[in-house]
């Protein structure tokens, strides 16, 4: 199950996804290799999240090539990667207890557990769930249960469990939904720490709903749209230009102290 250190960590052609009689996404390609940080985006309901779920090994495509960490997935028990894979969700919040503290959610990230008593923590484990814990501004909050949390300190110990195990590899669907202003910037300052601290050789991708929640790193992206898709580099990709065309609407992109900001224009 160890992938070769010279390949690409996410290596994804002609994906496709069905559900039903429904193609969530069709055509989607996709390389990512380490210290490289992917940005999905797109209009409401193209399939952001259902991709990041394949990317994290959750979901299977129905159709196309997909790499994972330089193991074909198909055939592969896709359950045996997941251990392997940093993952952020908001439904991956619900499945957890709301007793837990929070240095259980972050030690128990490693072996994408979900009960602290399914395994044993070591020193070690508790360790490093400190320092992750301490990177994302919680380094008092390891006793705390998540029902004590605010939102946004819930989802920066979440962001700590994705790094947890240090993973070659860490999906993230939309860490930033649903904070306000302050606790947004938060995250994104906890997020660059982790990476700047705790991640440097491992790979990222990112999905996000708007381009002020991205960490300015970000080094490529991929935006879906019904009209098509566009991959590149997050310079080439990240325009005024094609965010235009993927969202049929004039949109403005600007960048601010290294940060992009998209601003959608009134047409009349």
């Amino acid at each position: 199950m160890n992938a070769p250190t010279d390949t690409a960590l996410i290596r994804m052609e002609n994906a496709q996804l069905v559900r039903g009689e429904t193609t969530v996404f069709s055509g989607l390609r996709a390389t990512v290799h380490t210290s490289q940080r992917l940005a999905i985006l797109g209009p409401n309901g193209i399939g952001k999240t259902s991709l990041a779920m394949v990317l994290a090994g959750r979901l299977r495509l129905s159709r196309g090539t997909l790499e994972l960490l330089g193991i074909d997935v198909r055939n592969t028990d896709i359950r045996a990667l997941r251990p392997k894979i940093g993952y952020f969700s908001d439904e991956l919040i619900t499945r957890l207890s709301p007793d837990m503290t929070a240095l259980e959610v972050v030690a128990l990230g490693k072996f994408s557990g979900l009960r602290s008593e399914w395994f044993e923590l070591d020193d070690d484990d508790h360790a490093e769930a400190n320092h992750l814990l301490t990177l994302v501004g919680l380094a008092n909050f390891g006793r705390r249960t998540l029902d004590s949390l605010s939102t946004g300190q819930r989802q920066r110990v979440m962001l700590a469990r994705a790094f947890s195990g240090t993973p070659r590899l860490t999906v993230l669907d939309e860490p930033t939904s649903h904070l306000d202003l302050v606790a947004r910037e938060q995250m994104i300052e906890a997020l660059e720490r982790i990476l700047d601290e705790h991640h440097q050789d491992g790979a990222l991708v990112m999905v996000a709903h708007h381009l002020e929640d991205l960490p300015p790193s970000i080094t490529h992206a991929l935006l879906m749209s019904e009209s098509g898709q566009w991959y590149g580099s997050s310079d080439d990709v990240l325009t005024s230009e094609t965010l235009t065309q993927a969202f049929d609407h004039p949109i403005e992109v600007h960048n601010l102290a290294g940060r992009r900001i998209a601003t959608a224009l009134r047409t009349n």
